[in-house]
Formats: structure tokens, C-alpha cells, sequence
């Protein structure tokens, strides 16, 4: 990174590579991007930190950044994403937090991917709505075609390791 002065610039999320991160995901991980994007605030969110007060924050959903980009703060501002994770196998919930730049990786979102979908399939039982690949459930999250045989195959997994469990 360049530095400043006698100051190194930081290696914290700007508006700018939360952007540009979205925009590599869309065209990288298509599925992965339309999840988030989709998703509730509990599933998924970014929060908005100033730079001189971390307390002084706000949350936004993903749906919210991408659609409201140019009236969202770029100065003075520091970003992370969060996003809900499910383990079958520990029966555990968790919140992945990307702060630093390094964190907001494609790749890693393809790994994380069953344990995002684990967390919609989890989620939706306790609320007596399980998540299904329905028209509405494909129209809602805008999954195309191409991709609904891998998605089907993540929420068949997670169905299989409830089952296999209980």
C-alpha cells in the first residue's frame, strides 16, 4: 500500500472495494452474489463505520448498498461485511465479518457458500418456511437457470446432514 506521510494507509474496506468486490462476485459467483443481495438484514448486512468514532455506525443490507451507491458516504468511512453461517455438523450458527480488505475474497465466498445456504435452509425451519428452490424463492433471489442445480445440491446437503443427524 502507498503511505502518507509518516502514516501507512490502512488496509480497511472503503465504499470503493466493497464495490468493486460486489461487481467481481456478480460476474464470478453469480449465485453467491443474488444470495447476498437478496438476503435479509439478520443473513446479511454491511455496516458503515466512521473512521474517527467505530461506535458511530450503521447497518444497511447489501440490496441497500448496491441500490443507493452514490448516496452512500465514501469519505471518512470504513466498511464490513457480515454474513450468517450455519455448521450442520456442530449444530452452530456464526457471523463471518470481512474488515480488512484481504477478507473480501471470491474464493472464499465459494467455500463459504454451503454454510450461507445452510444458514437460509436452518433458518427458514425454525420459522416454518423452509427454504426451497421455488419460482417464487428463484424470483425473489433472481437465481438463474444455469445455477439452480448447484443450489439445489447445497440446500439437498444441508437437508441430508439434518437428517442424518436426527
Amino acid at each position: 500500500m502507498e503511505t502518507t506521510g509518516n502514516h501507512k494507509q490502512d488496509h480497511h474496506i472503503l465504499k470503493s472495494n466493497m464495490w468493486k468486490f460486489f461487481k467481481a462476485l456478480r460476474a464470478q459467483a453469480n449465485p453467491i452474489y443474488c444470495l447476498l443481495a437478496a438476503s435479509p438484514m439478520r443473513y446479511a448486512w454491511i455496516s458503515i463505520h466512521d473512521k474517527a468514532d467505530s461506535a458511530n455506525q450503521r447497518r444497511i443490507t447489501i440490496a441497500q448498498f448496491v441500490n443507493s451507491l452514490k448516496k452512500i458516504p465514501a469519505t471518512d468511512k470504513h466498511y464490513r461485511l457480515s454474513i450468517r453461517l450455519y455448521d450442520p455438523l456442530t449444530d452452530r450458527s456464526s457471523t463471518y465479518e470481512a474488515t480488512l480488505l484481504q477478507e473480501l475474497s471470491v474464493e472464499l465466498m465459494r467455500k463459504m457458500l454451503p454454510s450461507m445456504i445452510a444458514f437460509h435452509c436452518e433458518e427458514g425451519a425454525r420459522q416454518g418456511e423452509p427454504f426451497e428452490l421455488t419460482p417464487q424463492m428463484i424470483g425473489h433471489y433472481k437465481f438463474k437457470t444455469r445455477y439452480i442445480e448447484e443450489l439445489q445440491e447445497n440446500i439437498n446437503n444441508y437437508n441430508k446432514s439434518k437428517t442424518t443427524k436426527n
